[in-house]
């Protein structure tokens, strides 16, 4: 029986950080242009949880915790993958989430979302690798505890390492989840 990973950011919610600076901007009062440089330079050590939330939030001139309300106002779930976990999960596969995301933020996002709570996690900052390293594909199997892996991301740079791992690679694009579903779920005829 497959086991499923989701991508977070691009799959379970929107990659829209220049979107997410700029309304940042514009309720703080700071450029969101150079908020967001800012962030793609601290990105990398984020993810890797070598910059903590509270360096980020220093570099960029918000206080931590407006910043992460106002960071998860604009995040919202994606309802219809939502449900595809759900359905997954109820037909008994195991399902998670394999990221390279900050895990202050991921913790948010599950604390805010009770169908995300009982999912495994494979996060970068807690196992120190990014990716698309093959070591952090063979963490993740052994985090799930399987290696027939079905992984779904938005990067195709994830995606084509995921593959050369001998995982299962879905480029989250245009038409994805009802490609998915239609494959993985279809006893209950998609979505």
């Amino acid at each position: 029986m497959n086991a499923f990973y989701f991508d977070v950011g691009g799959v379970l919610i929107p990659d829209n950080a220049l979107n997410v600076f700029r309304e940042l901007g514009r309720r703080h009062g700071f450029s969101p242009e150079v908020a967001h440089v800012t962030y793609t330079k601290l990105q990398p050590s984020l993810d890797l949880g070598e910059t903590s939330m509270a360096e980020l939030c220093s570099a960029l001139g918000i206080e931590q915790t407006s910043f992460e309300r106002d960071w998860l106002a604009m995040h919202p779930l994606d309802g219809e993958v939502m449900c595809t976990v759900e359905r997954l999960l109820g037909r008994g596969h195991s399902v998670g989430l394999a990221t390279n995301f900050c895990r202050r933020l991921l913790d948010l996002l599950i604390a805010s979302t009770s169908g995300l709570s009982g999912l495994v996690v494979c996060c970068s900052p807690d196992i120190g690798l990014a990716k698309p390293s093959t070591e952090f594909f063979h963490r993740a199997s052994k985090i799930m505890g399987s290696s027939d892996i079905v992984f779904v991301d938005d990067r195709s740079v994830n995606v084509e390492a995921a593959q050369r791992f001998g995982w299962t690679g879905i480029h989250a694009t245009d038409g994805w989840l009802a490609r998915f579903n239609g494959t993985y779920l279809p006893e209950a005829g998609g979505l």
